[in-house]
């Protein structure tokens, strides 16, 4: 048991902090934030609290864990981006047919 715990925490010290993650997270967000309106805010609100937790992993040294997090914050942020962008061209092609 004790050597399971030493492989354990000798895995913990190699993880290198997720710095690359982190900045591509925060790279979607701010992405995002210009262009999502009414659609894409629930992804959006999602992506910001899962990058606020992965902060805080950081802080806390938990790498691993804020990698997971950055990684799926950075998803949603694009999620959210693609669902307001595909909104307003939506928006537009229904204007663009009315005026016909």
């Amino acid at each position: 048991m004790p050597l399971l715990f030493l492989c354990a925490l000798a895995a913990c010290a190699t993880t290198e902090p997720p710095e690359k993650e982190m900045a591509q997270a925060r790279a979607a967000l701010a992405q995002a934030r210009p262009v999502v309106q009414q659609e894409g805010l629930n992804e959006y609100a999602q992506a910001h609290a899962k990058l606020e937790r992965a902060e805080r992993a950081m802080q806390q040294r938990h790498y691993e864990h804020a990698r997971l997090l950055a990684e799926e914050a950075e998803a949603d942020a694009r999620l959210a981006w693609a669902t307001s962008e595909n909104a307003r061209v939506k928006r537009a092609l229904d204007a663009e047919r009315a005026s016909r």
